[in-house]
């Protein structure tokens, strides 16, 4: 805690206060956008038993089509090349025939994406693919669905948060841990922004912190400089031990600065980054930690 001055100590000159070290940055690189190797994809077209299709209320879904509207409904938005690799073993044919059937059957849209002269296409589900999710596919207590594509201009980086999830989560397995839920920044904010909203106008300065802080704490988050920073992606798993616990994420892009990670680190988020192009310092930066 910086000394007050005593204003009977004129000719004192105030110390320089301490500097303060930057919080620790653990940050990950993210997976490259490939596809699985073709032995894998070899493998994966013996799995006949996940081409059968079963009724699921008015629809009939194969195991797989039904994996693959909750991964698309989890994460609101999933690149298909992310798609064919994790959930489909690099197996292109068996993607396509499940979205042909997904798409005839009015539950997921296929739409393209234009991303710095880059074609891709992304996935999102329908409404009538939300409502059957939520109705019949079993999901974890309290998981939230989306449909539709809300932010065309962050599309590409919130695509890319489905194969930031796949490598923690691979992690997390091989700890021995089991992934219960997925929470996108879009539930966390309506969380925090919401009663803060309604708090803030009839609060005083002291009391508005005290009060931000109790909602920051309330949902497992911390207080930065007066804000509190969400991350694009929180994975709620069990532990080996039977524990419940939590891992923070947040996909760095390209246009992110030196100050923005470091208050994401203060936050104690994990950041997962493909490295820097904005500005010298701040490429230097996110290279030097990338190679930690």
């Amino acid at each position: 805690m910086s000394r007050d001055i005593d204003e009977r100590e004129p000719d004192r000159e105030p110390s320089a206060p301490a500097k303060i070290p930057d919080p620790e940055v653990v940050v990950r690189r993210l997976p490259e956008p490939s596809r699985a190797p073709e032995r894998d994809r070899a493998q994966s077209q013996n799995r006949t038993q996940d081409r059968e299709r079963e009724p699921v209320g008015r629809y009939r879904l194969s195991r797989d089509e039904l994996e693959t509207l909750r991964d698309v409904g989890r994460f609101r938005i999933v690149n298909t090349e992310d798609l064919q690799r994790f959930r489909y073993r690099g197996n292109g044919s068996a993607m396509r025939r499940d979205l042909r059937s997904l798409q005839a059957q009015g539950l997921l849209k296929q739409q393209a994406l234009l991303d710095r002269g880059k074609k891709s296409s992304v996935l999102v589900l329908t409404k009538e693919g939300q409502r059957l999710l939520k109705r019949e596919a079993g999901l974890a207590s309290g998981q939230a669905i989306y449909a539709g594509l809300v932010k065309p201009r962050e599309a590409p980086h919130d695509a890319a948060i489905y194969r930031m999830y796949q490598a923690e989560a691979a992690s997390i397995r091989a700890r021995g841990g089991t992934v219960r839920r997925v929470v996108l920044d879009y539930e966390l904010k309506r969380r925090v922004y919401a009663p803060l909203a309604k708090d803030r106008p009839r609060l005083k300065p002291a009391a508005f912190a005290r009060r931000q802080a109790e909602v920051a704490a309330e949902n497992g988050l911390e207080v930065v400089k007066g804000k509190i920073p969400l991350p694009d992606l929180r994975i709620e798993y069990q532990s080996r031990d039977g524990e419940m616990a939590k891992v923070d994420l947040e996909l760095a892009t390209d246009h992110y600065k030196r100050s923005q990670i470091s208050e994401k680190a203060s936050a104690g988020f994990i950041v997962y980054g493909e490295g820097g192009k904005s500005k010298p310092e701040d490429r230097d930066f996110m290279s030097e930690i990338l190679s930690l």
